[in-house]
């Protein structure tokens, strides 16, 4: 297991409150271009309660108007996990176009290339944030090669980003965009489980998911399907 290269700064500056990670080259082959993420072209990158990702981006909430620390990783294989020392932490899948990343936000466009990643298309990745001494957060970002693209899963959730069942509700999207096959099979249990939150949180979130059209739910069995309308 080794670290293959990093990338690191301490006064990453927001205007908009949301910390953003691009692929530098969004030109995708649409005779190469696979079923997942689902709804890849919907034009938004949410973040849920915390994170999230998809093809080329990964988008992530943070306060604005602060330098934040944020360290960026590729790994051969599995880093360890560090999730003590973090408050909040998520992994899910990465697809890679061009194997460049570049750190920006919402208005800021895309800069130079601040990572290089190579030529794998497939990757998890580990985002994990802290307070740091100042106003700002301390981030760490870690990618490692891996075609199996499991689903989102959550390593550490604390009370910034709580169980409002509007955020969790896009967490739960946020699963359903990964799905190798729709609809996703789970229960209120797994779900729970998998976004360290209760039950009654997941319960309430999926109401509030398919009345906003995220999502819909198949009878008792918490059958889900994405909603296919346009966003």
């Amino acid at each position: 297991m080794a670290l293959i290269r990093a990338f690191e700064t301490d006064d990453y500056p927001l205007d908009d409150g949301i910390l953003i990670l691009a692929d530098t080259n969004q030109a995708w082959d649409p005779d190469e271009d696979p079923q997942i993420p689902h709804n890849r072209d919907r034009g938004d990158m949410p973040t849920g309660a915390f994170a999230g990702s998809g093809a080329g981006w990964i988008a992530a909430q943070a306060p604005d108007l602060f330098d934040h620390t944020v360290r960026i990783e590729l790994h051969d294989v599995l880093p360890a996990a560090e999730s003590a020392d973090f408050d909040d932490v998520l992994e899910t899948p990465f697809r890679s176009s061009s194997g460049e990343l570049t750190l920006t936000d919402v208005i800021g466009g895309y800069g130079e290339t601040d990572l290089h990643l190579g030529d794998i298309e497939w990757f998890r990745v580990r985002i994990a944030r802290r307070p740091s001494d100042g106003d700002g957060y301390h981030w760490l970002i870690q990618f490692w090669p891996n075609p199996v693209r499991e689903l989102p899963a959550w390593l550490a959730r604390s009370s910034a980003t709580g169980d409002r069942p509007s955020d969790v509700a896009e967490d739960i999207e946020a699963l359903l965009r990964w799905a190798p096959r729709l609809p996703l099979e789970t229960s209120v249990d797994d779900l729970a489980k998998r976004l360290l939150v209760s039950d009654t949180t997941v319960r309430k979130a999926l109401a509030v998911a398919e009345k906003k059209g995220l999502l819909h739910i198949d009878d008792d069995l918490m059958r889900l399907s994405l909603d296919r309308a346009d966003p």
